[in-house]
């Protein structure tokens, strides 16, 4: 059955919803299918849905990969017919549900609220390309840093978790970088936390400068950052994170009249070195390289051990 703070009553989904109809381009054609969360870990993400089918669970190698345990493992699908999507349960566990109503096959409708299991909900919208536009604008703006304009932590756990299935189902690379400023501390202790905030914001443009857009750069912790390399294999995403070494080295923050000179330490893995394509272990391998990079003595790129 669906959580009785379901999406009527949820404050945080009413206002994550844009009125379309406020930013619709007149004469657009509306054919882009969207899927807009609107209760769960999300609110507001913007999932573009394409091809013949969509699947829907808890499985990695779902389109729409939900992780959470009330949603079943191969949970629902969107099959194309024609001129729109039809969803169907696949005697999930918990149920769909589309309008409150439990479904095992329903044809899609424009503003369509879908709930797999107890906790996710998703508005289905025909939307044009200024609509889906301004929706990953808005979502965008709901989930970066305020301070760095990075991705925040909780975007990049749920971002990884779908770039691992996206890697998985398409048999592509997917790479992480972790890097952590050397001697931070000293930053904040010598010159004020004013000034360790600039080096961050300084050092958040100098990356983020040199991503592709499918790139996903985060701020995982106070001074540490990661970045998501699609399609990039290990001995390519060291020598991203070499370059980002070095524009960060020959990087000089001014600030109160003090001119500020700082190194990064970074810890390189890729979904290649996992026995299991999991974030966990991931995340623990280029921990592991990153840890090794300090120790070895900072300013420096690990990518093994």
């Amino acid at each position: 059955m669906p959580a009785d703070d379901d999406y009527g009553s949820n404050e945080e989904a009413r206002t994550a919803i844009v009125n379309l109809a406020d930013i619709h381009g007149r004469g657009s054609p509306r054919d882009r299918h969207l899927l807009v969360q609107v209760q769960g870990d999300q609110i507001g993400q913007v999932t573009g849905m394409h091809g013949e089918q969509w699947r829907v669970g808890r499985h990695q190698d779902s389109d729409l990969l939900i992780r959470d345990s009330g949603v079943s493992r191969n949970h629902a699908r969107f099959l194309w017919d024609g001129d729109a999507y039809v969803l169907e349960d696949l005697d999930s566990a918990n149920g769909t549900y589309v309008q409150n109503e439990q479904i095992k096959r329903h044809r899609m409708r424009d503003g369509d609220v879908v709930q797999f299991g107890p906790s996710f909900a998703y508005r289905y919208e025909l939307a044009d390309a200024e609509q889906e536009a301004m929706l990953l604008q808005l979502y965008d703006a709901s989930v970066t840093d305020g301070l760095t304009g990075a991705y925040n932590r909780e975007h990049f756990d749920a971002r990884l978790a779908s770039e691992l299935s996206f890697a998985r189902r398409h048999e592509t690379e997917l790479s992480l970088l972790m890097m952590d400023l050397d001697h931070f501390k000293q930053v904040n202790d010598t010159y004020g936390h004013q000034a360790g905030d600039a080096v961050l914001q300084q050092l958040a443009q100098r990356i983020s400068s040199d991503l592709r857009l499918e790139d996903v750069f985060a701020r995982y912790g106070g001074e540490e950052f990661a970045v998501l390399l699609r399609g990039i294999n290990l001995g390519d995403a060291r020598a991203v994170a070499d370059r980002f070494r070095i524009k960060v080295e020959e990087m000089r923050v001014e600030h109160g009249g003090d001119v500020i000179a700082i190194t990064v330490s970074i810890g390189v893995a890729s979904a290649a070195c996992c026995d299991e394509w999991s974030a966990e272990q991931l995340i623990g391998i280029a921990d592991r390289r990153l840890y090794a990079a300090k120790r070895g003595g900072r300013n420096q790129v690990v990518a093994s051990g």
